[in-house]
């Protein structure tokens, strides 16, 4: 947040002195519309937010809860139901009634209510050994939780506990929420949670079960994380602690109270007060936080005035809003001081966001009138207003509950702090600041040259995916009619067989070709034979329209039409009609008894194994083809231009073995 200046000023540019103070309706104008573009950005996330919001209805099912499983979300996973009065019982809730509700597909956000909330899910161990899994609710700022784990016959466990507690009411010691499930072999237990606020205040729950393992591994990565951050903010308030004994500077001791505030406000929002620091004075940790978050805000907006002094000396007008704003943001002390939480926090938002977005307009509008080193204001206002933004939006559930938006505050705090000491720097030494702005031009120029030598690398690739998608489709298709080819079709008959004899339903190979077609490529030659072949394929493919029905050309006159999700019936049908729509092309051919070009069909259809009985084991590919082959030649024998179709039995030996003929 705040940034930090020694007490010297650097003097206003030369060309503002030439021109004299800026009116401050002109001033008033630049900073508003400096302001524009964030708050543009404000509502455009809020939007999109909005509407990515996840809606579910669903209802939540048994969660299983299997031993080699060590992490298991419980988001979304239970039915949820709202205690307006405060007076349901476990006993109540337990039985089968009205007024549960499927709970969204997110982590729980209940908001502002002034009502209690139940929870409840069923967990089940169905593997032969007893499983112990953690149940943690991460969020250790949930005024009361009370957990009942009831198992057949009564119940087993209950936990009451929160933030509002002592800290030895949590059955775990952790700085969230953490209850140790046990689930017997086998066995399947009843688990209601209520969630209750002290003055109507629900915030965000992630709620999980984790293994013993699962969990230490979490506290430890947020043990290590948080290390740093109050490593890092403890260093540097060391080190301008040692600069306020030696130098006196009032900017110093400002500084030194902020670095102290962030460090308090994350100590308290992260659990670690009640964990360490108060564990019998709960109402210290709740009034603390907001305390601490207040007094932050405050103090960042000290920094700025006193940084921008010269500047607002002589623009009356900002000054003015800057101080109203201060002012602004400490009326949410006296209100956690009084312990109004709920209310505290509601104003805190709007003002804290007004607040950053006031800063980064003044700031913005100081650096166009030649104050350099506002600039590092600007990004630490603009570090704070990104990370308060995805704080908000994941307590939201408009944003994932991810670790980085878990830790964008804290991570937008450092960033704000390290912008303060480079202000102080830059203020001290021009110099170095010149060369290291050199120096990110250099890291912008070759990041340019990054992306466009990526965006080629993108593109080639793209043009090469594409090459092999054509080279893909050239080696499954006929070249002459665009139908599939041979080779494909021995590998889609295989595997449609092999569906079918899977349950996957009944199918029909047809295979026909053109009658008397050597005599056509003798009488009117070869170039007019193809064009037969095409006018054909071209017909049956726009009869057979079905993502099911594919087109093979398997030989110079020959082709196959694999069909499934029809009945023997509706194939036959099918195919006759097919074999009109041929003939009705009307292509002449002086050959045929018809005068026209005509088609000969075989039509073998296969049936599904019956429901529940087991796969026929070895049906050949090749026997269904020599079936329907055989078909096929049976048509030719009875005079050409007709269908004749049977039933494959996939048990008999012999592929002459044929059903009655249609």
């Amino acid at each position: 947040m705040p940034a930090l200046t020694i007490s010297i000023a650097p003097a206003p540019p030369a060309a503002a002195s030439r021109r004299g103070p800026a009116s401050v309706a002109a001033l008033w104008r630049r900073c508003m519309g400096s302001l524009l573009l964030p708050l543009v950005a404000l509502v455009a996330l809020l939007a999109l937010g909005l509407l990515a919001a996840p809606v579910r209805a669903a209802e939540p099912a048994v969660v299983v809860v299997e031993a080699a499983s060590s992490r298991l979300s419980l988001d979304g996973r239970f039915e949820l139901r709202e205690d307006r009065e405060r007076r349901l019982t476990p006993d109540e809730l337990l039985s089968p009634g009205p007024g549960w509700q499927a709970a969204p597909d997110a982590p729980l956000n209940l908001g502002h209510s002034p009502s209690a909330w139940w929870l409840r899910m069923s967990l089940s161990n169905p593997g032969p050994d007893p499983v112990h899994r953690l149940l943690q609710i991460d969020n250790p700022r949930v005024d009361r939780l009370d957990v009942h784990l009831v198992r057949e016959g009564g119940e087993a466990r209950h936990w009451v506990t929160g933030d509002r507690l002592p800290y030895a009411s949590r059955p775990v010691p952790h700085h969230a929420f953490v209850f140790p499930i046990e689930l017997r072999a086998g066995e399947t237990v009843q688990l209601l949670l209520r969630v209750d606020s002290h003055d109507g205040y629900l915030m965000l729950m992630p709620m999980s079960l984790l293994s013993d393992a699962e969990l230490q591994a979490d506290t430890q990565r947020h043990t290590l994380l948080m290390g740093l951050y109050y490593g890092g903010l403890g260093l540097l308030l060391l080190y301008h602690l040692c600069l306020l004994g030696s130098t006196r500077e009032p900017s110093f001791a400002t500084y030194v109270a902020y670095l102290g505030a962030l460090i308090a406000c994350r100590v308290h929002f992260e659990g670690h007060a009640a964990q360490y620091l108060f564990r019998d004075a709960p109402w210290a940790v709740n009034q603390g936080l907001l305390l601490a978050y207040s007094a932050s805000v405050v103090l960042f907006g000290l920094l700025l005035r006193v940084n921008l002094r010269e500047f607002l000396a002589t623009r009356p007008g900002l000054r003015r809003t800057c101080l109203a704003l201060i002012a602004l943001n400490a009326l949410p002390i006296p209100l956690a001081l009084a312990g109004h939480y709920a209310l505290t926090v509601q104003l805190i938002n709007p003002t804290t966001l007004l607040g950053i977005v006031f800063a980064l307009g003044l700031c913005a509008a100081a650096w166009r009138q030649g104050w350099r080193h506002t600039r590092w204001f600007l990004a630490g206002a603009g570090f704070v207003l990104l990370g308060l933004l995805a704080e908000r939006l994941r307590l939201a559930s408009v944003l994932p509950d991810t670790p980085l938006f878990a830790y964008a505050m804290a991570l937008g705090s450092v960033l704000e702090a390290l912008c303060v000491a480079v202000a102080l720097a830059d203020a001290v030494n021009r110099l170095k600041a010149d060369k290291l702005a050199a120096e990110q031009l250099a890291r912008e120029a070759e990041s340019r040259l990054n992306e466009q030598l990526g965006a080629l690398v993108q593109e080639r690739t793209l043009a090469l995916e594409a090459a092999n998608d054509r080279l893909a489709r050239l080696a499954i298709t006929d070249e002459l009619t665009g139908a599939h080819n041979r080779r494909h079709f021995d590998a889609e008959l295989a595997q449609a067989l092999a569906q079918s004899q899977r349950g996957g339903g009944a199918l029909g190979l047809c295979l026909f070709d053109i009658d008397h077609f050597k005599g056509y490529n003798d009488r009117h030659g070869h170039p007019a034979g193809d064009e037969v072949l095409r006018t054909v394929t071209l017909a049956v493919m726009s009869t057979a329209k079905r993502a099911s029905d594919q087109l093979f050309r398997i030989g110079g006159e020959e082709f196959a039409l694999l069909m499934a999700g029809r009945d023997q019936q509706a194939m036959l049908q099918f195919v006759e009609q097919l074999r009109a729509e041929i003939e009705a092309l009307g292509i002449a051919h002086a050959g045929l008894p018809a005068g026209v070009v005509t088609a000969s069909f075989g039509l073998a259809w296969c049936p599904a194994p019956p429901a529940g009985a087991a796969p026929s084991a070895g049906v050949e590919p090749q026997a269904l083809y020599r079936f329907a082959d055989a078909l096929l030649y049976r048509a030719k024998a009875q005079g050409r231009n007709r269908v004749m179709g049977g039933t494959f039995d996939p048990s008999a030996t012999s592929p002459t073995a044929l059903a009655e003929l249609h």
